[in-house]
């Protein structure tokens, strides 16, 4: 049975007004509440840090050779002046002991005045050359530090060439690491030698390490004229534990620190400039209020003027656009 044309109109009708109060419905907005507490200006990198050692040698031999011994694997920790590797060396090593013998022999005649003092002068650049060729067949640790790249086999030929492709043995010491890091050229004038960072090394953990700006360098790059930048390097407090070189860093320097001051999230700050505002919620409907701000962290601004403790502010909505009177549902 078909409804009467009365009924169906009636039944249109109260569908369109479903619809109208559906659409007039107050959205459902997240709410950021005005707080007391500590909020910090930070300036980060513009990209990730680097982990640096303060000394890294590419160890090569000074002669050519056949590789006799290699003495170390990758990861090793080493001692100042161990041979690392040498090359066949047996002859040099003969010239080397004979020389020190007529070296003696010369300095006992020369006491004895069996001999003149230049007989011990020519011994002893005899000598001095020896112990020279010797030390070119060998690849000695120039300072405490761990192999950090080994290119070394037994019975390799060892050649000397410009340009080493890859260094037979690379070493690094094990002094504390430092940070360096690039910042925008804008914050330069922000950033001076003492002050205290958070850096993260996620090859060595989550949590992030103390550190201290050590050194701030005076000059802008301008390899990439769309992003100068200047570098910066930090003294971190690795609590120990041997930090990785090369290993990436993220950067967080702090600037300035208040607290106790008013404080609210940064996303619910619209505008720019002097021309800042937040939406106030009052009564369930929007505000569009002005607002002075301070210094500016990732999670908190402070709030010179404006707003009050407790104050409530909307936060940026993709499925509303926001505007002064507006009626929401607040989501707390």
């Amino acid at each position: 049975m078909k409804p009467r044309p009365a009924r169906r109109s009636l039944l249109l009708w109260c569908g369109a007004l479903l619809v109208v109060s559906a659409c007039k419905s107050a959205p459902e907005m997240d709410i950021a509440r005005v707080e007391r507490g500590s909020v910090e200006a930070t300036v980060t990198g513009v990209n990730s840090g680097t982990v640096k050692a303060e000394q890294i040698a590419e160890l090569a031999f000074g002669a050519v050779g056949r590789v006799k011994e290699v003495n170390v694997h990758l990861g090793q920790q080493v001692k100042k002046g161990e041979i690392l590797a040498q090359i066949e060396n047996g002859d040099l090593k003969s010239r080397l002991d004979v020389a020190a013998e007529e070296l003696a022999r010369a300095e006992r005649l020369s006491k004895s005045q069996a001999a003149s003092r230049s007989n011990v002068i020519q011994a002893q650049g005899t000598y001095d050359a020896a112990v020279t060729a010797y030390d070119k067949s060998l690849i000695r640790a120039p300072y405490d530090g761990i192999v950090a790249e080994l290119n070394l086999e037994v019975g390799q030929l060892s050649q000397i060439t410009a340009v080493i492709p890859l260094a037979p043995i690379r070493l690094v010491d094990v002094q504390p690491r430092y940070v360096r890091v690039e910042i925008d050229e804008v914050d330069l004038p922000k950033v001076r030698v003492g002050l205290p960072a958070r850096i993260k090394i996620l090859a060595v953990r989550r949590e992030p390490f103390r550190a201290t700006v050590r050194k701030v360098v005076p000059y802008v790059s301008t390899i990439r004229e769309q992003d100068r930048t200047s570098e910066i390097e930090l003294t971190v407090d690795s609590e120990g534990l041997m930090l990785p070189a090369g290993a990436s860093a993220d950067v967080e320097v702090v600037t300035s620190t208040k607290s106790s001051v008013l404080t609210v999230a940064p996303k619910a700050i619209f505008g720019r400039s002097q021309d800042r505002y937040v939406y106030r919620v009052v009564d369930s409907r929007l505000v569009k209020t002005p607002v002075a701000v301070g210094i500016a962290g990732f999670n908190a601004t402070q709030i010179l003027s404006g707003l009050s403790e407790n104050d409530e502010v909307v936060l940026p909505s993709e499925k509303s656009e926001l505007r002064d009177g507006l009626r929401i549902s607040p989501k707390r």
